[in-house]
Formats: C-alpha cells, sequence, structure tokens
C-alpha cells in the first residue's frame, strides 16, 4: 500500500484537551473497549510506573469518532519513551481500514522516531496483511514480537446461547462445580477480597514464575477504579475454605479478566469453571457487552490458553507490535 487506502478521512487528533466524561463516554461508545486505553488503569500506571497517559480525542467533520491513549516517560529529560497497547479505539460507524490508516498515519506524525523519541505501538487491529500493509504505508516498522492475542465473548447473547456455545468438556466441568458444594461470594468493591486474592496471586506468580501485573499495580487500579462500578471479585469456598478467587476489571460497556487463583481442591472441585460462569452473569447484570478474557500465550501457557478457549468467544490476534 504506496498511496492512500481508497475514501482517506479527512481525521484529526485532538490532544490533551478531553475531559474525563468525554473519555468515559467515549469508551463506552466504542464497545470493544481495552482496559489499558481506560482512565483507571491509564493512572494507576502512572502512579506505579511513571508513564505519563496522554489522551488524544479521534474528531472527523469535529464529530468525536474514537479516543487514543498514549503514555510517555523521559530518561535523563532527554528521550522520550512513547508507549501504545491496545488502541486507538474507534466507534462502531468508524472501524474502518480507511479510518485505522489515517490514525496511525496521524499518531507517526504526532511521535516521529529519531535520537530522542522511541515510539512503540501494539495497536488495536486485527492481523493480517492488509494491516501490515496499512501500517508500512502509515510509516511504522514491524517489530519482532509477535501479535497480542485475546478471546471476546460477546455477552450481548443470553445466559442460554452462552452456556451452549461453551465446549463440552468446560461444560461438563462447570456442570461438576455445580454439583461440588461450593458457594461463591461475590465482592463489587475490592475491599473485602483484595488483599487475600493478592496474597494468593502472589506467592503463586512467585512460584510458578509467570509474569502478570505487580500487586501495587492492581491495588492502584482497584482505589481508582472502583467508584465508577468497574471492580468485580469471586472467591469460591468449600467447606468454610476459600479455594479459588478471580479479579475481572470493567470499563465502558467491557470488562477484563484480570488475575486469578485455585488452589488444588479448588482446581478439583472445577471452581475457577464455576467463578468465571457467575461472572459473566454478573457483567451481564452490569449492563456489560464485551468480555476480554486477557492474553493468550499458546507456546508457555497452554493450560491455561485451552481453559479460555473452552468459553466459545472469538479468538483475536492483533496486528502486532511497531515502532
Amino acid at each position: 500500500m504506496s498511496s492512500p487506502p481508497p475514501e482517506t478521512p479527512n481525521l484529526r487528533i485532538i490532544w490533551d484537551v478531553g475531559r474525563l466524561s468525554e473519555w468515559a463516554r467515549l469508551l463506552a461508545d466504542c464497545g470493544q473497549s481495552t482496559l489499558t486505553q481506560g482512565f483507571g488503569y491509564s493512572q494507576a500506571f502512572y502512579t506505579t510506573e511513571r508513564w505519563r497517559p496522554r489522551l488524544g480525542i479521534i474528531e472527523l467533520a469535529d464529530n468525536p469518532v474514537g479516543l487514543v491513549v498514549v503514555t510517555e516517560k523521559r530518561i535523563a529529560k532527554l528521550i522520550r519513551l512513547v508507549r501504545l497497547h491496545r488502541g486507538p479505539l474507534l466507534l462502531p460507524v468508524a472501524r474502518k481500514p480507511a479510518v485505522f490508516a489515517m490514525v496511525m498515519k496521524l499518531l507517526r506524525q504526532e511521535y516521529r522516531p529519531g535520537p530522542f523519541c522511541w515510539p512503540a505501538l501494539v495497536p488495536e487491529w486485527p492481523a493480517g496483511e492488509e494491516a501490515e500493509a496499512m501500517m508500512r504505508w502509515a510509516g511504522w516498522r514491524r517489530d519482532k514480537a509477535p501479535g497480542y492475542r485475546t478471546i471476546w465473548l460477546d455477552l450481548r447473547q443470553d445466559a442460554a446461547a452462552l452456556r451452549a456455545g461453551l465446549a463440552q468438556k468446560w461444560r461438563n466441568a462447570l456442570n461438576q462445580a455445580e454439583r461440588a458444594g461450593l458457594s461463591v461470594e461475590i465482592d463489587r468493591d475490592g475491599k473485602q477480597q483484595l488483599p487475600w486474592l493478592l496474597e494468593q496471586y502472589q506467592a503463586d506468580k512467585a512460584a510458578k514464575r509467570y509474569r502478570g501485573p505487580s500487586p501495587q499495580l492492581v491495588i492502584r487500579m482497584r482505589t481508582g477504579m472502583h467508584k465508577d462500578g468497574d471492580i468485580l471479585l469471586l472467591r469460591a469456598v468449600k467447606d468454610g475454605v476459600p479455594v479459588a478467587g478471580i479479579m475481572v476489571l470493567g470499563h465502558g460497556k467491557a470488562a477484563t479478566y484480570q488475575i486469578g487463583w485455585s488452589s488444588a481442591a479448588g482446581r478439583s472441585a472445577r471452581a475457577h469453571n464455576l467463578l468465571l460462569w457467575r461472572a459473566v452473569q454478573e457483567l451481564k447484570a452490569q449492563g456489560r457487552e464485551w468480555f476480554d478474557l486477557g492474553g493468550l500465550l499458546p507456546d508457555h501457557a497452554a493450560g491455561v490458553t485451552a481453559f479460555k478457549r473452552g468459553m466459545g468467544g472469538e479468538e483475536v490476534e492483533l496486528v502486532g507490535a511497531w515502532r
């Protein structure tokens, strides 16, 4: 793609002028929003890692059609590190290749790589030859990192359809969990369950040496998001003992499965299946329409990947990492 895509729209990105209310409204209007493009995550990431968020409102003919949040950090007050993870987000009516291509070109003009500017992007756009051609047309260079992969569960379906869409093995495990004598405790604030879950999660992450958000980041996200009703924790209890827990974070009309833990007793009782199924019901009751099950690492976490695939959502691979 050496020339502009057909019907290239006249777009612009307005930086540093959006209010929090507009940010929240656009995030909701985008439908399939991502956690990293929300205010709660951006503020928590700044507090813990010192990456400063910068909000851009994407406009077409003076009408907002999307948003993009980049984060920046300075090295020795000279070098500007720039990161974009899982953005931009576009309204459904604007989710067109020509719009995406122009947004990426505008970002390239805003953040031209050089000795004092080091941008790195993981755009929120499905992988494919056309997508890569658009990125090259916009001036970006492909990095070696693989494309981010996740699974989206469409919560606009009714409960019967969602249950029918589960893989047979996953549904059998859910049936087993429902007969295992488990009770489920729900914390819609995070104050009750989060300290306990973080203790289990941190010990499990250290023992198994897998990557995941730091406890400090999780705590800051809870602090910044619970007042908006975007925190959901569920804990499975058997014979009075907690055996599994999960944390889900809301953002607009979507939510993301963030962290989880299960003991041997919880795994035996298939507690995680029950917790995620109950989370789906809770999210639907909140009016959420999409559930992002989190990243997939089939080469490094095959069991977790198979478990998430069993929920029957749509698997998506993004266009990859670019500089």
